[in-house]
């Protein structure tokens, strides 16, 4: 089967969650034929301030998430977006996953906070791993930091992943995570890897960029570099299946 997957890399700014949803709309306008649309970590309310985030939290169903159901619906596509939830009292770096119809598949909440950003101190911990069949694929969902754990996503794909979404928030200081780290998950596991990333300066961070789809050999099939733009990339199931034969890494395993 086929599928196509498209990146918004967002060039931040500070500007109103209504904004940033009618930027989302423009992208969807622009390309009707994918599948699946998704952005970086924290979306709506922007990676860094903690009173922005904690101002713009919001429940799992709140306005944000009915905006973005009324286009998934209005363009038959499927929009993967992150934003900061608010769940009892607590809250969650969370990621919500919304298809073509304007149903909401899932919720993923981050579960590893690094402590270098400080995001242990503001988020509360996530703790379930995410698999969803949507379309027929398998799709695994992790945020940022959590695609550094080789065990997290090997173990999403020993449970039949064959797309790991990584929406994220890096800055310049740690590329080694979007040209080594996202490309060797995509390598080793056999996947599709589609790392969402922003561009631009916020709340003193320079973000990276450099937003990629990965082909489960580990090499890009697209890479969004320094700018503002929307990648896209086909995903291709019987490519999985030849690269698994040729590197049977999950058959192989001993422990």
């Amino acid at each position: 089967m086929k599928f196509k997957i498209g990146i918004y890399q967002h060039k931040v700014k500070d500007e109103p969650v209504l904004k940033k949803i009618d930027k989302l709309e423009n992208v969807l306008k622009k390309n009707p034929s994918c599948d699946l649309i998704i952005v970086p970590e924290l979306y709506l309310s922007g990676y860094g301030n903690e009173k922005v985030i904690k101002k713009l939290q919001e429940k799992r169903g709140g306005q944000s998430s009915k905006l973005i159901a009324n286009l998934c619906k209005k363009y038959a596509t499927a929009i993967l977006y992150g934003y900061p939830e608010h769940y009892q009292n607590k809250l969650f770096n969370a990621a919500q996953f919304i298809n073509n119809q304007g149903e909401v598949l899932v919720n993923h909440r981050k579960s590893m906070l690094p402590l270098s950003s400080k995001e242990n101190l503001i988020f509360d911990k996530g703790s379930k791993q995410t698999l969803i069949t949507y379309k027929g694929l398998k799709i695994g969902i992790v945020i940022c930091y959590e695609l550094e754990f080789p065990e997290l996503v090997r173990k999403l794909a020993l449970k039949g992943a064959q797309l790991i979404l990584a929406p994220t928030a890096q800055s310049i200081h740690w590329p080694a995570a979007s040209r080594y780290i996202a490309r060797s998950r995509a390598f080793e596991n056999g996947v599709y890897v589609a790392y969402a990333n922003f561009i631009g300066k916020l709340n003193d961070i320079d973000f990276l960029g450099e937003s990629k789809i990965i082909g489960p050999d580990g090499l890009d099939l697209t890479n969004a570099k320094k700018k503002e733009t929307v990648i896209t990339a086909i995903i291709n199931t019987t490519a999985i299946a030849k690269v698994r034969k040729k590197m049977p890494y999950l058959k192989d395993i001993q422990f």
